[in-house]
């Protein structure tokens, strides 16, 4: 499939448009010069951009990398005019091996059916509720009005067996009763800045990824449990899930998951 067909195919799916992200959504280094063909035949997807997932892309004879964490291109980096960044180390490699990159953050976190959220609420067998809109400035999309998945909201029982299935590399739970029926909010990642958020709204669960010093405090104090599964662990399923749909759906691409596990 040519990389402009690929991508246009991934940008109709993922609706990078709709979201004011703090990253490029889409395809970030084009390794090959417009005005020549250049197909896409093997994809490989991660969770975060890094050196050990560039070289297994080489090592698969990969023509795309697709991530959730574009790690050297957030707009908030500083250093992409150093020799030594991450985003000129980063870009050397791709660039020298012909591996197309392509990011997409806040589209997977949001997406309806590969999304992180969504995923972890289905895995959970949650009754699906309200759809929880986060309202922090950061995760607004354009439109105020589209309802969107980047936090979901849902109810059901909540067992350890079952939280061990949807995160088999472990968490960390507070102030939770296992075989409780609970309002659970859903907004893996960086989410703890919606705990508050969350509570306001009614829910005495809240499912993330990282979660800061006051968030056990809050969580004691208000009588709401927490889950925290890592920020990497609790948004590996976006991008399988990408892999899979690939798979599926574009004749003539393989995609592979490659998960390089990081606790945090």
């Amino acid at each position: 499939m040519l990389i402009q067909e690929f991508t246009d195919r991934l940008n109709k799916l993922l609706t990078p448009e709709l979201y004011h992200d703090f990253c490029p959504d889409g395809l970030i280094v084009n390794t090959t010069p417009n005005h020549l063909p250049r197909e896409i035949h093997k994809v490989i997807t991660g969770v975060s951009l890094r050196m050990d997932l560039i070289m297994a892309a080489v090592k698969e004879q990969a023509d795309a990398i697709i991530v959730h964490h574009p790690n050297g291109f957030w707009f908030s980096e500083k250093d992409k005019t150093i020799i030594d960044s991450n985003f000129a180390n980063y870009t050397r490699e791709l660039i020298s091996a012909q591996i197309a990159l392509y990011g997409y953050h806040l589209p997977l976190d949001g997406h309806n059916s590969l999304g992180n959220n969504i995923t972890v609420a289905q895995k959970l067998h949650l009754e699906p509720n309200t759809v929880y809109r986060d309202l922090l400035r950061q995760y607004k999309v354009y439109d105020r009005f589209m309802q969107d998945n980047i936090g979901v909201g849902g109810e059901g029982v909540i067992t350890d067996e079952l939280l061990s299935e949807v995160f088999p590399k472990g968490y960390q739970s507070f102030n939770f009763e296992s075989g409780k029926k609970y309002k659970v909010a859903i907004c893996t990642g960086s989410g703890a800045s919606e705990l508050e958020e969350s509570y306001k709204r009614g829910y005495d669960m809240f499912i993330t990824g990282e979660i800061r010093e006051s968030t056990p405090i809050f969580a004691q104090e208000h009588n709401m449990a927490v889950i925290a599964a890592g920020h990497h662990r609790s948004e590996v399923f976006c991008v399988s899930n990408l892999a899979n749909y690939i798979n599926e759906n574009f004749n003539g691409v393989s995609a592979k998951f490659i998960d390089i596990d990081n606790p945090i």
